[in-house]
């Protein structure tokens, strides 16, 4: 798959998101519905989150390079990531600094926050060549050094996992 239309499919998964957390009843949106587990707030704010910083590092190349030097393996496909993830990712939380704790503001708010930051991440993204996606890397906090083609796929399939559960909770609130 090409980086572009790793980012079309995001986009399009993206905007599932959306969709389905604008589907939710204003409080029923912040409210945990499965004993132990995070609301569709939660789980908004937590995309929100794990994307935040990967805006910023794509908008500094210079600062990829300088930290974590230019990627040497060869990209993994959009199946390798997710195999290598779902190996590594039973019963981990999400690192400090990616849990949502308290989400702040209404539903409109955090989905509006979330649509904000998913645009400048695709656009940064977009921004990439075919050849950069491959050299530029950062280290994610279960897989290691992922460089940025590996990154989108993960995205694409981290809000994939996130929708599927907000999904879920969608279900649960009536």
């Amino acid at each position: 798959m090409t980086h572009k239309q790793t980012l079309e499919k995001l986009q399009g998964e993206f905007n599932l998101v959306y969709t389905t957390a604008s589907s939710f009843k204003e409080d029923t949106f912040f409210k945990e519905l499965e004993t132990g587990k995070w609301s569709a707030a939660q789980n908004a704010e937590h995309l929100f989150l794990v994307v935040k910083p990967l805006v910023g590092l794509f908008n500094k190349p210079e600062v990829m390079l300088e930290k974590w030097s230019k990627c040497t393996h060869t990209s993994k496909t959009y199946k390798e990531i997710v195999k290598a993830y779902l190996n590594v990712v039973q019963g981990v939380k999400a690192p400090a600094g990616f849990v949502a704790e308290k989400v702040e503001g209404s539903k409109d708010d955090v989905i509006n926050n979330l649509k904000s930051i998913n645009k400048k991440f695709i656009e940064r993204a977009a921004a990439f060549t075919e050849e950069e996606v491959d050299t530029y890397q950062i280290p994610h906090p279960l897989l290691g050094l992922l460089n940025i083609r590996e990154f989108t796929s993960f995205t694409l399939y981290h809000t994939r996992h996130h929708h599927e559960t907000i999904k879920r909770l969608l279900a649960l609130q009536d």
